[in-house]
């Protein structure tokens, strides 16, 4: 049997989605619950593993099992032997065809920035500071659209990455303000390493004045990293959704709830 599960958390605490050998991850965490469960050792494959310290609203994993329970059974289970940082927000079996990450077709991130010249507190874990200017978010909108498309990013891949190809395809960047706070949301395919925020941090120069708008052509045909902009930090990310065929009904469209002052 095929379980999926969809799963939101707070990426504070953990190193990340893949089970390492030591540090506390998310995968490792889950699989433990699993066992302690079903007395079964199982291996989740995910739809796109976040980084450490970032966090995931609907992130979506899946595992074969031969433990015949019914899925409200493994809901109140899983939940109730997993940290309060992580919780599972429904359980779905699925046919033997369906695999979290190669059915996937796109995945959407969001990038919160503060905006402001104080430090914030009660949202200190959730968001990327930004204090030397006021941001130009419309400015930022207009640079974000040279992005949109199948093209080579490599100047927004970070070290590391274990990606076969720079050439991904972004469908759209929304980038809004409420109040201080600026949202980046960013929808692709799928995504190099620390590349949305690599992308945050070359908007932000943009935003802030310190570079013109045409400056992201430039960056782009130049494939050079050390040209972008800083890689703002995993607090401020939250990967939002992910989208599959219809004819699976993964139809949850949690929403982001922050403090928006």
């Amino acid at each position: 049997m095929k379980v999926l599960l969809s799963i939101q958390y707070d990426g504070k605490n953990y190193h990340g989605w893949q089970e390492q050998k030591t540090p506390e991850t998310i995968q490792g965490k889950l699989q433990k619950a699993i066992y302690d469960f079903s007395q079964e050792k199982v291996k989740l494959y995910v739809a796109g593993r976040t980084d450490s310290g970032v966090h995931a609203l609907s992130q979506y994993a899946h595992f074969e099992t031969n433990t015949k329970r019914d899925e409200n059974s493994w809901l109140l289970g899983l939940n109730s032997l997993l940290p309060s940082d992580i919780r599972i927000n429904f359980i779905k079996f699925m046919d033997s065809k369906f695999h979290a990450r190669f059915s996937a077709l796109s995945r959407t991130y969001r990038y919160v920035i503060y905006n402001h010249k104080i430090k914030p507190c009660l949202n200190r874990n959730k968001v990327g500071w930004y204090y030397l200017h006021h941001l130009d978010e419309k400015k930022m909108q207009v640079a974000a659209k040279n992005l949109i498309g199948e093209k080579d990013f490599s100047c927004f891949r970070s070290a590391h990455c274990q990606s076969k190809s720079p050439i991904k395809n972004i469908n759209d960047i929304i980038i809004s303000r409420e109040n201080n706070f600026i949202l980046i949301d960013v929808n692709a395919n799928s995504f190099l390493y620390n590349m949305v925020r690599n992308i945050v941090g070359t908007l932000v120069m943009i935003g802030s004045g310190e570079k013109e708008i045409f400056w992201i052509k430039e960056l782009l045909a130049s494939k050079d990293r050390t040209k972008a902009g800083k890689q703002f930090p995993p607090e401020g990310l939250f990967l939002i959704d992910i989208e599959y065929d219809e004819k699976y009904n993964l139809n949850y469209k949690p929403k982001l709830q922050i403090i928006y002052e």
